[in-house]
């Protein structure tokens, strides 16, 4: 799931942010907003939610306690045990 959010963050990230813009120009129609969205605004204030986010994303994703005993994988007579820690 984390490779998932990763890769698709940045594009929901811009989506919303144009929902918002699209919504919030819709509501003051009466006054003569442009119609042109504020495009290198939108990718500014993306790439900062992005590394925002992926920060915060790094330290609830992998909050484990370092250290331990790395175990690499085995190929046993049943097939491949994967490496793990041993904590």
């Amino acid at each position: 799931m984390a490779p998932f959010i990763i890769r698709f963050l940045p594009v929901i990230i811009f989506l919303i942010i144009l929902l918002v813009w699209y919504l919030l120009t819709r509501r003051k129609k009466e006054e003569n907003i442009s119609t042109r969205p504020p495009w290198f605004v939108f990718i500014i204030i993306a790439i900062i939610l992005f590394g925002i986010i992926l920060v915060l994303f790094r330290f609830v994703q992998f909050g484990e306690e370092p250290g331990g005993i790395y175990i690499p994988p085995k190929l046993t007579e049943e097939g491949i045990i994967p490496g793990h820690v041993k904590r």
